[in-house]
């Protein structure tokens, strides 16, 4: 594993493309030498875990840490290319019975990046309300998933992910069909970590799946473009890039983080069929703790080149 040092971040070559960057992303700009074409990333928690380093983004007054992140995406926007997209996973959350709409607040405050579109993950065993919300709010079931154009650019590339048409049949109007399958729309259905397995596998305490990831970087990436993760936690962004063939490179503020970021950039992984995301044929298979995350390992020499042309 290469490794190189500056005064504001430790870089480390996890894999081919693949890269990690230790220090904080509040200075990101001072580190990407290239334009990004897609920034996908799950931000810290506010005021609900500690994650470690002094400083760390989530540990001050509500409003400070809205502006923290926009000062990060103003980081990514000097490092995007002109047509690059930001997809940024976050959730609402209450606090000493205050409602705070963090997606919300978020979009209201953004600069440079336009909001384009919010899609849903619907996290089907998504934990209940505390005791004290629990027969007085319903539980929440899903986070948002904010996508950003730079300056409100339409001129990204996009691929939409498609699906069989389940019910190809039962409509008799051949223009409704579509050869190349079904758009799977913007609300994806995908289980989430929970312990204790995410426990023994040694991950983050806020991993966030694969399959999320995964989806942002088929629709606006091809293989061999970068992509950025501002907060990259425990290597997510960075182990589907590798398993897509796409160049990553992840910034995380606590070194702590280093061995199992680089455990999980090995781990074996597939592209998902999408069918097992998609809201109406995962409504009938069987998913979520019926069929449990299991992490899977092989060696590298057994599997293709990250840059491989395809046959």
């Amino acid at each position: 594993m290469a490794y190189t040092s500056d005064k504001q971040f430790q870089t480390f070559d996890l894999d081919e493309g693949i890269q990690l960057c230790i220090g904080d992303s509040r200075k990101l700009s001072l580190r990407c030498n290239e334009k990004a074409k897609l920034f996908v990333t799950s931000p810290p928690y506010w005021n609900l875990k500690d994650y470690g380093p002094e400083g760390q983004i989530g540990q001050t007054a509500y409003d400070e840490y809205i502006d923290e992140l926009v000062g990060v995406f103003l980081e990514c926007y000097d490092a995007a290319a002109d047509n690059a997209v930001l997809v940024v996973n976050i959730n609402s959350r209450r606090h000493k019975k205050q409602f705070y709409p963090i997606a919300f607040d978020l979009v209201a405050k953004m600069r440079g990046w336009k909001f384009w579109d919010h899609v849903i993950w619907y996290i089907p065993n998504a934990l209940p309300q505390p005791n004290h919300y629990m027969e007085r709010i319903l539980d929440n079931k899903h986070e948002s998933c904010l996508v950003f154009t730079k300056d409100g650019s339409s001129d990204f590339e996009f691929h939409k992910p498609r699906v069989p048409q389940k019910y190809v049949n039962a409509d008799p109007r051949n223009h409704k069909r579509n050869s190349r399958g079904r758009c799977i729309g913007n609300v994806l259905r995908i289980p989430a970590y929970r312990p204790p397995n995410i426990k023994k596998l040694g991950y983050h305490v806020a991993a966030y799946p694969e399959e999320l990831v995964a989806f942002f970087i088929e629709c606006y990436t091809s293989k061999g473009d970068l992509v950025v993760d501002p907060f990259v936690g425990s290597g997510t962004t960075l182990k589907v890039c590798r398993a897509m063939n796409r160049r990553g490179l992840g910034f995380e503020l606590n070194s702590d983080f280093l061995d199992l970021i680089k455990r999980r950039v090995d781990e074996y992984w597939e592209t998902p069929d999408w069918k097992k995301i998609d809201i109406l044929h995962s409504a009938t298979a069987v998913t979520g703790s019926a069929s449990p995350r299991k992490v899977q390992f092989q060696k590298k020499d057994t599997r293709k080149t990250l840059f491989a042309t395809p046959d």
